[in-house]
């Protein structure tokens, strides 16, 4: 059995792992092979497509229906979402784009804004306004596009503080791989969640459930396991963390670290996969599909330099939770609402050309859904009106629990009232190549016409509203939105668990004297609001 954990080491160069099994124990003295940023890699500064890219042909290995998919950038399962991807990283050196995506380092070198320090409110709105940019061009599809995950590593390195009280050199790790994560406008995926198994049992009683530390070896440690990721087919780096309460004696589940996707040992096992088809026929699911996969690590080396967090199950999903999420948070508000603003279009165009639009029940569809527009917005501007000082004394976001218990709740309610309002017409459609067929196109020209619309118009917006509503792809997108922040009754819940209620009490108090000390209680806990 691995030597008991005496608690965080003031230096890892102080502590004694050697190389050895988890149920082994070595007295060797361990020597910290920590290197600097600059050691990494040399700061090349934001991506081109090119680039990225390029990034992406390095033998990484994911498996599709038992096949290894090869180049993603050139499979037509994949290339369709690196082409997407790489527009974009080509826009942050647009001259008319440049400034909103990136911004210039105080040594001089253009990186992306999502690095970009708070430390006023007007930084704030424009690390916002990046990611709002970054959601636009995507059409609020992907859920885990590189703008998310940077500000997920923009919280280890505001976390240095906390860090550093359980390990000063991982703190270090963190912050040095915070300034190569920047200067390399590395593109980061995360794995966050194990696979769903029997969560009857702890980690303890099924240790190969979840993703775990087996061996520590001088220069790093060695994991085995698996992990759920969305974009990591097409990311250069994988971020690890626990998001769930670990016990005192699951030590070894309690690890934050990065790593490459072409480790040796790391693979990934990808869903069923939307793009591929016609676009006309698909016009969101042939472009956006970001992949979810199954990330398996077979005993994969870690080096030191790349652990942030080790062994401190207690600090490990408080800390990610607290310190990290809250980043996150307002890039997939941005996300949500510019989905819910395509959603609302999609709905009164499809009132509009079936001649529905007047219809009482058609209008408080689309006003509800108005409605959770104008409440995610809400959220952003309060979260940026009520910042308050970070670990590191950054500006971080005001927390705001009602925007992961509103987007819990009504994920599906949005596809459901877009599919009110479409009804059947979203289902009885023809195929882009009977279009070209003069002898059924005189029959679409004759039925599928619209309220001021051509029939090959109304085919477009109906397929449109097909592959966000009703197809495999839409209803993906609608579970990731109600899932993606965690259990959705613990996120609905967090809004009243995180509600001051002194105020309410103190009235009941004064009206009816009630003095009992259940009403002197309030559910308001401070040091538990969270963010993602």
């Amino acid at each position: 059995m691995l030597h008991a954990w005496q608690g965080p080491c003031a230096s890892l160069s102080t502590c004694h792992h050697g190389v050895k099994d988890m149920d082994e124990q070595t007295g060797q003295t361990y020597v910290s092979p920590i290197k600097s940023a600059h050691t990494m890699a040399e700061g090349k500064g934001v991506y081109d497509g090119k680039r990225w890219l390029e990034s992406l042909k390095d033998g990484r290995i994911n498996y599709y229906k038992g096949e290894n998919l090869g180049d993603v950038t050139k499979n037509p399962l994949t290339k369709g979402m690196a082409d997407e991807i790489a527009r974009i990283y080509d826009m942050q050196h647009d001259p008319e784009y440049q400034d909103i995506l990136t911004f210039e380092t105080e040594e001089g070198r253009r990186v992306s804004r999502s690095y970009q320090l708070p430390k006023t409110t007007q930084d704030m709105v424009e690390r916002r306004k990046c990611s709002e940019f970054w959601a636009r061009q995507v059409y609020g599809m992907c859920g885990r596009l590189p703008d998310f995950c940077a500000n997920m590593v923009l919280g280890f390195y505001d976390l240095y503080p906390e860090l550093a009280k359980l390990n000063k050199d991982l703190a270090e790790n963190a912050r040095n791989f915070f300034t190569y994560a920047r200067d390399n406008d590395i593109c980061i995926s995360h794995a966050l969640h194990d696979p769903c198994m029997d969560k009857s049992l702890r980690p303890k009683q099924d240790p190969d459930r979840c993703l775990r530390a087996v061996k520590e070896r001088d220069d790093g440690i060695v994991v085995r396991g698996a992990r759920f990721n969305t974009f990591g087919p097409f990311s250069n780096e994988i971020l690890i963390a626990p998001t769930y309460p670990l016990a005192p004696d699951e030590e070894e589940f309690a690890i934050w670290f990065v790593v490459p996707v072409d480790a040796p040992g790391l693979s990934q096992i990808c869903r069923e996969i939307y793009s591929g088809r016609g676009q006309q026929d698909h016009p969101m699911s042939s472009r956006f599909d970001e992949i979810d996969t199954v990330v398996i690590f077979d005993d994969v080396f870690i080096p030191w330099e790349r652990v942030f967090l080790y062994r401190e199950p207690q600090a490990a999903g408080r800390l990610f939770r607290q310190g990290v999420m809250v980043w996150a948070g307002q890039c997939g508000t941005s996300l949500s609402m510019t989905r819910i603003d395509l959603l609302i279009a999609i709905g009164h165009l499809l009132a509009e050309t079936s001649g529905v639009q007047d219809r009482q029940e058609i209008r408080m569809a689309l006003g509800e859904l108005c409605t959770y527009r104008h409440l995610l917005r809400a959220s952003i501007q309060a979260a940026e009106a009520n910042t308050r000082p970070s670990y590191s004394g950054l500006l971080r976001p005001g927390l705001s629990p009602e925007r992961r218990g509103l987007i819990a709740m009504t994920a599906e309610r949005f596809l459901t009232l877009v599919q009110h309002i479409a009804t059947s017409s979203i289902i009885f459609l023809p195929n882009a190549e009977d279009f070209d067929n003069p002898d059924v196109n005189k029959y679409l020209d004759l039925y599928w016409g619209g309220r001021e619309s051509t029939p090959e118009e109304r085919y477009r917006l109906c397929k449109l509203a097909w592959d966000l509503v009703g197809d495999a792809y839409g209803s993906r997108q609608m579970m990731y939105d109600r899932l993606h922040s965690g259990n959705p009754m613990a996120m609905i819940e967090g809004a009243y668990r995180t509600m001051d209620m002194s105020d309410g009490l103190e009235m009941v108090r004064e009206i009816i004297g009630m003095e009992s000390p259940v009403a002197q209680a309030f559910p308001f806990v401070q040091e538990e609001l969270t963010e993602g």
